[in-house]
């Protein structure tokens, strides 16, 4: 392994430990070369690959500030699971509860901005971090733009199957966050009472054309995932 890889592995492991927290600020180039025996040009490239995980944001004159852990998602760029959870060690896997086609609720129809009378798949997914359901996910994903999707590709990443396999350019997506109530199938998934507060995430995702492909809603089981970010003034 590259000797950056194995500093930035170790400080990895030190954030998702918590002895770095979200808004500390990592020891400094100096302080860090000392501490493990490598080039300052070693320790900018560990940071450059904790940068590309959203893990820590570098500024100008201000230090390496945290901003996530590997279990944290952050609010500052779009990322899949899989991708947050890279080189965590931490084992992701999917279960599809429902496959199916559907015509879309009015809701859906009008954050997608197409025709109440266009079919789209309808996704419930279960997300397991280290064999726990973490996250609980329904998605409503438009026909038209994914003929042929499968059972098969929702066992894993959905980001890897637009990206990689049919070639699509993710833009973005658009977030919000609300308060839910569980219903009783969500509580027993989640092993949580209906009457526990949950923060439900309604993500609507969009492709450099401007075409919405997704409308997706997200509910975490408390303390196994979260959202977090530094903001600086």
């Amino acid at each position: 392994m590259m000797l950056y890889k194995k500093v930035m592995l170790a400080l990895k492991q030190r954030i998702d430990s918590g002895e770095f927290q979200i808004g500390d600020n990592l020891p400094t180039e100096t302080k860090l070369v000392e501490e493990y025996a490598v080039s300052r040009i070693t320790v900018r490239k560990a940071i450059d690959e904790l940068v590309k995980m959203a893990m820590v944001e570098k500024r100008q004159g201000a230090g390496t500030t945290v901003i996530g852990q590997s279990m944290t998602g952050s609010m500052s760029n779009l990322r899949s699971n899989r991708e947050y959870l890279a080189e965590s060690g931490g084992k992701l896997s999917y279960e599809v509860d429902q496959f199916s086609l559907i015509t879309p609720p009015d809701h859906v129809a009008q954050a997608l901005m197409i025709d109440r009378n266009e079919k789209v798949f309808f996704i419930r997914r279960f997300m397991y971090i280290n064999e726990v359901l973490s996250i609980y996910e329904d998605s409503y994903m438009p026909v038209r733009l994914f003929p042929d999707l499968s059972l098969n590709h929702l066992r894993g990443s959905k980001y890897y199957y637009l990206e990689q396999i049919l070639g699509l350019k993710i833009d973005g997506a658009i977030q919000d966050f609300e308060a839910i109530l569980p219903n009783e199938h969500m509580a027993q998934c989640l092993t949580v009472s209906e009457q526990t507060p949950l923060l439900k995430l309604i993500s609507i995702g969009k492709l450099s054309d401007g075409q919405l492909f997704e409308y997706t809603e997200i509910v975490n089981k408390p303390k196994t995932y979260s959202y977090k970010h530094y903001l600086k003034r």
